[in-house]
Formats: structure tokens, C-alpha cells, sequence
């Protein structure tokens, strides 16, 4: 078994991955001690580590709680000599996440797609697939996509540039515009907009791509889920940690 880390922004993702099937994940605060809970269990039978390092912040994080639970076992790193990034047409700073769920929801689906990412940041990342191609590479190229900020991070965003405003977690899209707080109506606002700033952004990516299937990921697809953005069955939690575990079989069986 493996184990697989996705090292986001404010959050690490755990998982164990068996014969290409990936389970048991788990969304974790960067804490060492939240990582020994997930990982305890299987730690008997978790013979390597894959690592997508993400942020900087919480990739430390996980490399000191690997380095003391490891015992002997090897760690992969995404864009390291063994693991390398897939080269799909992407620009220079594109996040590997975006990458490898890019690769895998295209050559799972076997269509082109738009993945939406809905973290800390909310990416859309259109994909254009050729089945024809044999080589894994080549089979996926990157069409573009857009950047924007996820919902809570509009609201620490508007936080910080008016600190007298408050910290809010963001209501549904169903709630009352007439609100009569300042803390309600930031709420309310977010609840309501969020999900149709990202349909806008959607909408103009499926038209400028001639992509119009997508997949959405990310710990914060409740809000689009809700909106009516993306459908719930298009919801695939795993997708990034999918394209790992997809990547350490195609090293491996190129080995």
C-alpha cells in the first residue's frame, strides 16, 4: 500500500492507495498529530510515500512528520527525478495539482473536461483529450483556464483590506439578500455570489475551449454543489490524489 499527501493551502489530504484504488482519505489540519491519527492504522502495511508538496507551509509540515514516522520506508516527490510532472501544455507556474487531476479525470473519463478546483483558491482548468495519442503525455494538453479565489478567501481577502470587518463563514446560495448585520450581510453575500462568479467564469472557459463536460474537486464544492454550478455527481473528492497514484503506476511500470 501507499500512501498519498496532497499538501494544500490550509489543509494536508491523506490517503492510502491500494493496486491503483485510492481510499480511506481524509482532510487534515497540518498538524503532526492529526497525521499520526490517519495514518496509524495502516501504518503496518503503507510501504512508500508519494508526496504532491503544494504549499510550502504544510509540505514542511508533512516532511518533518515523515521523517519521524517513516522508518526506513521512501518518500516520492511530484516534479522530483522520481516522479516527474507531465509536461500537458501547461505554463511554467501551473499548480501540479491541476496537473495531475487535469491527466487522470480526462484518461478516466475519456473525453475532454474543465476541472474545477474549489480550495482555498478555485481554479477551472480545461483539459482537451486525444484518444488517439499512445504515449501518456500526449494524451491530455492543457486549453487554459482561470484563477479565482474561493469563498472563505474572499472573505479573509475583504478582512484584511478592512480590518474592521469581520471573519464569516459564508452562507448557501438560498439565503435573504436583506440582511441587517454587517456580519450577516458578508455571509449572505458570499453565500449568494460565489457560486454564480465561478458559473460566469465557467460559462466563457466552455465557450472559448469548446469544452463542456467538466469534474469538480476541492474541499469547498459544497457552496457550487449548492448553487447549482456543478452537479453532485460531478463531485470527485480523490481526483488530485487519483492522479497521483496514477502517476507512481505509469513511473513504475515504465521502470
Amino acid at each position: 500500500m501507499r500512501l498519498l499527501a496532497d499538501c494544500g493551502n490550509s489543509t494536508i489530504k491523506l490517503a492510502v492507495a491500494h493496486e491503483g484504488g485510492v481510499w480511506m482519505s481524509e482532510r487534515l489540519s497540518p498538524t503532526e498529530e492529526a497525521l499520526d491519527g490517519f495514518f496509524k492504522p495502516h501504518a503496518a502495511t503503507v510501504s512508500e510515500a508519494a508526496v504532491l508538496p503544494g504549499a510550502l507551509s504544510t509540505a514542511t509540515v508533512l516532511d518533518a512528520w515523515w521523517a519521524r514516522v517513516a522508518q526506513g520506508r521512501s518518500v516520492r516527490r511530484l516534479g522530483q527525478a522520481g516522479l516527474p510532472l507531465p509536461d500537458l501544455g501547461q505554463y511554467p507556474q501551473c499548480g501540479a495539482d491541476r496537473v495531475v487531476a487535469g491527466l487522470v479525470a480526462c484518461t478516466q473519463e475519456r473525453k475532454s473536461l474543465v476541472v474545477i478546483d474549489a480550495g482555498t483558491a478555485t481554479t477551472l482548468s480545461a483539459w482537451i483529450f486525444h484518444p488517439e495519442e499512445a504515449h501518456l503525455e500526449r494524451t491530455v494538453r492543457f486549453a487554459g483556464g482561470l484563477i479565482l479565489p474561493g469563498a472563505r478567501s474572499c472573505i479573509a481577502g475583504l478582512a484584511a483590506q478592512a480590518p474592521t470587518l469581520p471573519l464569516v463563514e459564508p452562507l448557501g446560495p438560498s439565503a435573504s439578500a436583506r440582511q441587517f448585520s454587517t456580519t450577516s450581510a458578508i455571509a449572505a453575500a458570499m453565500g449568494i455570489g460565489y457560486g454564480p462568479m465561478v458559473a460566469a467564469c465557467l460559462l466563457k472557459l466552455e465557450r472559448e475551449t469548446g469544452v463542456h463536460d467538466w469534474l469538480a474537486t476541492g474541499g469547498n464544492c459544497g457552496l457550487l454543489i449548492d448553487s447549482l454550478v456543478v452537479p453532485r455527481l460531478s463531485y470527485r473528492p480523490t481526483l488530485v490524489l487519483e492522479g497521483l497514484e496514477m502517476l507512481c503506476r505509469h513511473v513504475d511500470q515504465q521502470r
